[in-house]
């Protein structure tokens, strides 16, 4: 019974994880990160949907499927190590570029127009100061 709750969670965390990946595929920000990143979380977003298709018929029906043909598993891990590796890849030859601070986009300048303040009330002199206390040089 234990296993079957263990499969049952593992189950549902792959399912989670492949719908989180999927969901944020369809954002507009997944075009501002490199083409590498895209492909090796999709790839590993159809590995977690595959392991957890693998799971299904274990947990539905006692049957255990046997993955050896079609190891659809097996996308999970190739993606992340695509990940991996463009990450390794682009930290290593990062120095050899040179460091470029992007420049900032200047926005457009609204002009405001002045509005005259109304003053009703008369203008209050400030309160003097009180002088700080002197303290003897050590």
């Amino acid at each position: 019974m234990t296993l079957k709750l263990l499969f049952w969670a593992i189950t549902l965390v792959d399912v989670a994880i492949a719908v989180i990946i999927f969901v944020s595929a369809l954002s507009s920000r997944m075009l501002d990160i490199p083409l590498w990143y895209r492909l090796g979380l999709l790839i590993t977003a159809f590995g977690f949907t595959g392991q957890g298709c693998l799971n299904l018929p274990y947990l539905l029906f006692n049957v255990t499927l046997m993955a050896h043909e079609l190891p659809f598993w097996i996308l999970k891990d190739i993606g992340i190590g695509i990940i991996s590796i463009y990450y390794f890849w682009h930290t290593m030859h990062k120095e050899d570029k040179p460091g470029k601070t992007p420049t900032r986009k200047k926005t457009v300048a609204v002009k405001k127009t002045p509005v005259a303040k109304k003053t009703t009330e008369a203008k209050k002199t400030p309160t003097p100061r009180t002088p700080h206390k002197k303290t003897p040089a050590q």
